[in-house]
């Protein structure tokens, strides 16, 4: 499905590329520790704990600190502002907080800085994404206890509190400086404890970072990081091969031979947790309200032929709305492929599938090859009668398209790092929720009430277990495939990619040439 056009442009590259000397900006950023990543979007705020978007809060990581990390092997939560926690009881969690930390403008980080920030994030004025039920929602109250030690109240029990202590959802922000300048102009000029600081954001172009050498954990190796926005996966990948950028992220799977004999770059790979899916929007009044409609478009899609064909086999499979990596995932069958089987549902639900136009919104260049994945989409549907047109977007119009319930038919989105249950199924599967595509199930919304707070580990597995079933029978979504994530790195550049997507470049090297 790819043309042979692409395939004989990313040659020519390629070929242009092992044609010429090393540039001189490339060897002058190696020498002075400084890296250039090509993302495919800029950020939407520089606020932390505002917007739930992985290109925005990838950027953020750099500036802000988390209450706690993950390991980048085994995910699992780890120290990192918050040096330990404990569960009180079912609805009070416990964290030590590191001592001795600074924010960029010289603000100790303390209790007050965890109560501050989730605090900003609860408050309606705020219209943070992360106030909803499935962030911080369940939390009634933060407790300063004493400098070093702050309590979480909870209105449940909530037994993914201290995951969430572990994602983007618990940047730091000083609260001071918020309570003096305010979200809006520290908006402009943020400042956290982490291990860069911020320079510059030209919109459309460039946010720039310089190396906090008062960084708790001891400098980064790299001076500078700069990340450019560069929408489109050719021009990422010219920008790669010509030096221009150091690290470039999703190379396309039919470009990484090219990579890897330019002599410029080298492919590091990962099974990524994020994953991938097309929603099947029935918030709305549509086709996608009738149930066998969306059953009949599982049967009509030919999912294996979309990762063998547009994504050379980068992507393993999922048939239900979990995938593998996630701790509370149970595995359910996946819906054949049977055009037979879709004609006769939709003919079920009154619908001749050759009177039948839909429309499908996809993202370009955040996801690997979102866009050819959603063309490929419209052609299979083609194959059985439907006619699916696909409106492109930007990114940042694609988010509010989605939040605003403003999409098509169907929509294409990833979602991740999705590590545990919760993070998937209620952000997801609650009509209220900032992404949500589906809903008004009432008991979906009760078995998701339920499962979530559940503390006992096989009671709360049993739970997720009968909602991933009785998700798969709902065909919210025609179920794709969990990520395989692509990067492109400079020959010179030290740095290896996790699962949890976490670009984090405190963990680069940079080898002078």
């Amino acid at each position: 499905m790819r043309s042979l056009r692409s395939m004989l442009a990313v040659a020519l590259l390629a070929a242009l590329a092992a044609s010429l000397p090393a540039g001189a900006a490339a060897q002058d950023r190696a020498r002075a520790k400084e890296i250039v990543i090509g993302l495919g979007a800029e950020p939407r705020t520089m606020l932390a704990v505002t917007i739930v978007d992985w290109t925005t809060n990838n950027m953020l990581e750099h500036i802000y600190d988390r209450l706690l990390d993950r390991d980048a092997k085994t995910l699992k939560p780890k120290p990192m502002l918050a040096t330990a926690w404990r569960i009180v009881d079912d609805t009070t969690w416990e964290f030590t907080l590191r001592q001795g930390v600074k924010f960029h403008n010289g603000e100790p980080f303390t209790a007050h800085s965890v109560k501050t920030t989730i605090d900003y994030a609860l408050d309606p004025a705020s219209k943070s994404h992360y106030a909803s039920a499935a962030y911080w929602g369940p939390v009634k109250e933060v407790q300063v206890v004493n400098d070093s030690t702050v309590r979480f109240v909870t209105h449940r029990p909530w037994p993914n509190l201290v995951d969430h202590a572990s994602l983007t959802n618990a940047l730091m922000l000083p609260a001071k400086a918020l309570r003096e300048l305010g979200p809006a102009k520290l908006a402009e000029k943020p400042v956290g404890t982490g291990p860069f600081r911020f320079v510059e954001w030209k919109r459309d172009e460039r946010l720039v970072l310089e190396r906090n050498a008062d960084y708790w954990q001891g400098p980064a190796d790299v001076s500078r990081v700069t990340f450019r926005f560069v929408p489109e996966f050719s021009a990422r990948l010219a920008a790669l091969l010509s030096g221009e950028i150091d690290i470039m992220k999703d190379v396309p799977p039919h470009a990484l031979d090219a990579v890897e004999r330019s002599g410029r770059a080298k492919i590091r790979a990962t099974v990524s947790s994020r994953i991938n899916y097309l929603a099947l929007v029935n918030l709305k009044p549509g086709p996608m309200q009738d149930l066998r409609v969306r059953r009949a478009m599982n049967h009509a899609l030919d999912v294996d032929e979309l990762i063998a064909k547009v994504l050379r086999g980068r992507a393993s499979r999922m048939c239900g709305p979990l995938a593998p990596g996630n701790v509370d995932y149970a595995p359910v069958e996946c819906y054949k492929h049977d055009p037979a089987r879709a004609a006769a549902l939709l003919r079920e639900a009154g619908i001749d599938p050759a009177r039948l136009a839909l429309t499908l919104d996809s993202p370009s260049g955040r996801y690997p090859l979102d866009k050819d994945v959603s063309l490929a989409i419209a052609a299979q549907l083609q194959r059985v009668g439907i006619k699916a047109n696909v409106v492109v977007n930007e990114w940042g119009t694609h988010l509010d398209k989605i939040k605003n319930r403003n999409t098509g038919d169907m929509f294409f989105l990833g979602w991740g790092p999705a590590l545990v249950g919760q993070g998937t199924v209620q952000p997801l599967f609650r009509h209220d929720q900032t992404y949500a595509s589906y809903g008004n199930n009432k008991l979906v919304d009760e078995k998701i009430a339920r499962a979530v707070t559940i503390m006992d580990p096989k009671a709360r597995a049993a739970a997720y277990a009968e909602l991933q079933q009785l998700l798969h029978d709902e065909a919210p979504w025609v179920f794709l495939w969990q990520q395989h994530d692509l990067y492109g790195v400079a020959s010179h550049v030290e740095w290896s990619p996790r699962a949890d997507e976490k670009v984090w470049m405190y963990e680069a090297r940079v080898i002078p040439r």
